[in-house]
Formats: structure tokens, C-alpha cells, sequence
């Protein structure tokens, strides 16, 4: 077994260091990118789906929503099928 000097061993705790925080910094931007994606394609997914409601559509209550059969301001929309 062969021994190493300050030098040399300070050099290669660097080199492990610095390797270890490029991966880390790699493997944010690569986590962030697919992240950003995801979002945009399930607000995609939610824009479509939220225009096949085919059953009632009842609003109650005064507040901030808007209601989409009247256009009026609502507390509480409700959207779904109907069991009749």
C-alpha cells in the first residue's frame, strides 16, 4: 500500500466534492425540466376534461365564481351527472 501526502489527498477529496455537487446540480436542472412539463400537460388534460361535463350544472349562493350557464357571480358551482 502506498501512501498519499496532504497534496495529493486534499486533491482527491476535491475532485470527489466537486463531482458530487455537479451531479446534484445535474440531477436538479434534470428533475426541474420534466416537472415543468407534467404541469403544462395536466392543465391540458383538466381544460379538456373539465368541458365534457354533460350533466346539471346548478349555482348557489352570491360570490366570485361565474356560473357557466348564466354568467352570473356564485359562492358554489356545482358540475356532475345526474341520476335521473
Amino acid at each position: 500500500m502506498y501512501n498519499l501526502n496532504n497534496k495529493e489527498r486534499m486533491q482527491k477529496v476535491f475532485l470527489i466534492f466537486f463531482v458530487g455537487v455537479l451531479g446534484a446540480f445535474i440531477g436538479q436542472l434534470v428533475q426541474g425540466t420534466s416537472a415543468d412539463i407534467d404541469d403544462v400537460l395536466l392543465e391540458n388534460v383538466e381544460a379538456l376534461a373539465d368541458m365534457e361535463v354533460d350533466g346539471p350544472i346548478n349555482c348557489k349562493f352570491s360570490g366570485d365564481l361565474t356560473c357557466p350557464g348564466s354568467g352570473d357571480k356564485f359562492k358554489i358551482v356545482y358540475k356532475g351527472y345526474s341520476l335521473r
